[in-house]
C-alpha cells in the first residue's frame, strides 16, 4: 500500500509538472423549473502552481482589449475561479452592477469512488459520487491523466475528470479537448483582473448581501445622477428617467428571482 502510495503521488507531481489546458462543455439551467438549458465553453488551465476556471470566450474578449476595441459584455453565470493546485481553497471572481469581486471559500469535496466505467475516446472513465453544495454530484474521471483537478471547484479524484453534473441535470460539464501548454497563458486581464478592472476583495457573507442589496435596490447609481445625463435600454425599452426606473424595478427583479439558480444550493441567498 505504501509503495502504492508513494508511486502514485510521484504520478501526481510528475504531472503537475506539466501544464495542460482543458476545455469543457459547460450545459447548464438559469431557471431549474424549465427544460430549456444553455450552452458555454469554460476553459481550465492546469499550471504548475495555479489552476484557473474561465470563460473561453473571455480569451478573445482579452486579444479585442488589448488591441484597444471597446467591448460590452455579461455572462449570466458566475464561474471564475483560482486556487494553488492541489487545495480546496478557491479564491472566486464575480461581477455584480459592473463592480469585480473576489473572495475566498474552502470548498472540499468527499468523493465516493465506485467500480464502474466506460469508455469515452478511447480513455478508460471511472464513476465517482459526492454531495457537495448542496447538491448530489456524479463524476467520470480517468487515471490515465493522473491529474487530480476538474472543471469550477470539482477536484480531488486520482485522476483528471471528463465529465460531472448533479443528479437533477441543472449543470453538467463534459471535456471537449485536452492539450499539454507549452507555456502558461496570461489571465491577468480576464481572472485576476476583470479586463483590467481590479477586483473588489470581500468574503462571502459581504457577497451574498451584495446580491441582496442589488435586488432590493437595482439601478441605485442611477439615482444619484441627473435626469438626461444617462439612459439605459432593458426589457426593450430606453428608461431616461427615475419614473422609468421605478416601473421595471418589478419585473426586474423577478428576472433575477427567476434566473437565479446557484449550483452551491448551500451559498444561496434568499429573494423575497
Amino acid at each position: 500500500m505504501n509503495k502504492y502510495f508513494l508511486f502514485f503521488f510521484f504520478l501526481i507531481q510528475y504531472s503537475y509538472s506539466q501544464e495542460y489546458r482543458v476545455i469543457y462543455d459547460f450545459n447548464y439551467k438559469l431557471d431549474s423549473l424549465k427544460n430549456y438549458s444553455e450552452n458555454i465553453e469554460m476553459v481550465l488551465d492546469i499550471q504548475k502552481d495555479y489552476s484557473k476556471f474561465y470563460y473561453k470566450k473571455l480569451i478573445k474578449l482579452d486579444s479585442l482589449v488589448r488591441s484597444r476595441a471597446i467591448i460590452s459584455y455579461g455572462f449570466p453565470i458566475q464561474q471564475v475561479v483560482k486556487r494553488k493546485t492541489g487545495l480546496f481553497v478557491n479564491e472566486n471572481f464575480v461581477n455584480v452592477a459592473d463592480k469585480y469581486y473576489n473572495y475566498p471559500t474552502t470548498d472540499d469535496i468527499h468523493w465516493e469512488i465506485l467500480s464502474d466505467t466506460k469508455l469515452s475516446d478511447n480513455h478508460k472513465l471511472q464513476k465517482a459520487e459526492a454531495k457537495w453544495g448542496g447538491r448530489k454530484w456524479i463524476a467520470w474521471f480517468s487515471t490515465e491523466i493522473p491529474v487530480s483537478e476538474g472543471p469550477y471547484k470539482f477536484r480531488g479524484l486520482p485522476g483528471l475528470i471528463f465529465e460531472v453534473k448533479d443528479s437533477k441535470d441543472n449543470f453538467n460539464y463534459k471535456l471537449v479537448s485536452i492539450n499539454k501548454s507549452l507555456s502558461e497563458y496570461d489571465t491577468s486581464n480576464i481572472v485576476e483582473t476583470n479586463l483590467g478592472m481590479n477586483p473588489i476583495s470581500i468574503t462571502l457573507k459581504q457577497f451574498q448581501k451584495i446580491l441582496i442589496n442589488n435586488y432590493n435596490n437595482p439601478f441605485s447609481e442611477y439615482y444619484a445622477m441627473k435626469e438626461g445625463t444617462w439612459g439605459l435600454t432593458i426589457f426593450d425599452k430606453h428608461i431616461s428617467s427615475l419614473e422609468g426606473l421605478k416601473s421595471i424595478k418589478k419585473d426586474y427583479q423577478l428576472q433575477i428571482a427567476k434566473n437565479y439558480n446557484p449550483i452551491e444550493l448551500d451559498k444561496a441567498v434568499k429573494y423575497k
